[in-house]
């Protein structure tokens, strides 16, 4: 490959990551980005990226490592490999020993033993450092994703894929294959380390990469960026469904639980979905507990424990959820964030309007006084949903010039722990647009280019 052949490689590469970061949302100017790095293509991949269009980004980068203590002397120098990139290119490195940090290791290790232990790790740390977590995830990740689940067993929501972005996760490379991300790091000049159990067929998901998806890609050589506008197309319609879904719940919301005639007199795929928004936020919602919930409703008793803590019961024509403290409503789902009229669990009522707005500023008595539930909608980004707390989320309360996280906001403002499942939040990512009692955050308010509000007006009723 010549120089001209490399560079043009480089370039076009870092534009297509660049536009899909942009078309996805995933970035906002001033984020601190930390991106997981193990030391394979991919990841070296997703950090040079970063590194080398962060101007372009507006954003600061910041790099992590696991040594999940699995592999001996190859895991450590991995990690010392990782630990020198980024001594030479003066990036800040957090790096996770688990064998230093007392971590039982099981015998014989699962794939989903490293991702529980990693990804536990990437929530605290993105909590403490007040940033987002950029992982490595390509066009073939998302394609073993997808066979291994059809596989398992899965529906609509499985198959839209791994998300682009997911809380405080972000994805910028899931519209490149793994053989451009290898090509752009070998036009870089950039070596990596090769992990020797991605060579061996102990895991499901090496023997997809080694037999399934060769042997689609001998039918059609695209077939892995096929299957990535498959998940693409499955997503847009599960977030079709997802805003039905929560409009079922909404109209069948009793204040305590849902109503069962209402529930069963919905289409059988907006039903699916609005149960397994139900199971999820409890439990991994595999496709058995979202057909036994079902089957609850329509024998219209019953009862379904998902874990200790929590039951679904359906009785006197109604489904509550049941918790050592009593009957608590779940968590509204998320969906989009429109126009409209939400009678939310837990008593919660919101109108979101969009109004056309010339002069906001000169109108000083309304500015003063309904600020804070005003926003100029041009600074909404368009993927902004309307959801209750995640794991990770963070708020930025007007004119106090901090980010918090909403455990500590929470605390801070002394609300109670039963209350705080249940509040109503707008939010993009882990960033907390509007809050219940705080408004929109800081940055967000109307100025004199406004021409369009985003205006939220809120009650709490009393349930009975």
């Amino acid at each position: 490959m010549t120089v001209t052949e490399r560079e043009n490689l480089i370039e076009s590469t870092e534009q297509t990551l660049l536009s899909y970061c942009r078309q996805q949302g995933l970035f906002k100017s001033g984020d601190r980005v930390i991106a997981a790095c193990s030391g394979g293509a991919d990841s070296m991949a997703l950090l040079l990226f970063l590194l080398r269009r962060r101007r372009d980004l507006a954003v600061e980068v910041l790099a992590a490592h696991v040594d999940h203590g699995i592999r001996g002397d190859a895991s450590r120098r991995d990690a010392e490999f990782v630990q020198e990139f980024c001594r030479q290119n003066g990036v800040e490195l957090f790096l996770y020993d688990a064998v230093r940090e007392g971590v039982s290791i099981p015998e014989h290790p699962s794939e989903d033993w490293a991702r529980r232990l990693r990804y536990g790790w990437f929530d605290e740390l993105a909590v403490r450092e007040e940033a987002v977590i950029a992982t490595a995830h390509t066009l073939n990740d998302q394609a073993e994703t997808l066979l291994f689940r059809l596989a398992r067993g899965t529906g609509l929501h499985g198959m839209a894929g791994i998300p682009p972005r997911r809380g405080g996760y972000v994805r910028p490379c899931l519209c490149l294959t793994r053989a451009e991300i290898e090509a752009y790091c070998h036009a870089l000049g950039q070596s990596y380390v090769q992990d020797e159990t991605n060579a061996r067929d102990t895991y499901v998901r090496n023997r997809l990469r080694h037999q399934a998806i060769p042997a689609l890609e001998y039918a059609n050589p695209a077939a892995v960026r096929s299957i990535g506008r498959f998940c693409s197309q499955m997503r847009e319609l599960d977030e079709w469904f997802s805003a039905e879904a929560a409009a079922l719940l909404q109209a069948a919301d009793t204040g305590h639980g849902y109503a069962i005639d209402t529930l069963r007199q919905a289409d059988g795929p907006v039903l699916t979905t609005a149960l397994h928004s139900l199971v999820s936020p409890v439990r991994d919602a595999e496709e058995k507990y979202v057909s036994l919930l079902r089957f609850l409703i329509i024998k219209g008793e019953g009862a379904l424990q998902l874990t200790p803590e929590v039951t679904y019961k359906v009785k006197n024509g109604e489904l509550f959820r049941l918790t050592p403290t009593g009957i608590l409503p779940p968590p509204a789902p998320p969906q989009p964030l429109t126009e409209g009229i939400f009678r939310l669990p837990g008593g919660y009522y919101l109108e979101i309007q969009l109004e056309k707005c010339e002069h906001f500023l000169k109108n000083e008595t309304f500015f003063k006084k309904d600020l804070t539930s005003c926003a100029d909608y041009a600074k909404i980004k368009k993927n902004a949903v309307l959801r209750t707390r995640q794991p990770g989320d963070y708020f930025r309360p007007q004119g106090r010039h901090v980010r918090k996280t909403l455990k500590k906001l929470y605390n801070e403002l002394g609300i109670p722990a039963e209350h705080r499942p249940l509040l109503p939040l707008v939010a993009e990512g882990s960033e907390v647009l509007w809050l219940w009692g705080s408004g929109f955050a800081e940055g967000l308010a109307p100025d004199e280019f406004t021409r369009e509000i985003l205006r939220v007006r809120c009650e709490r009723f009393k349930e009975d």
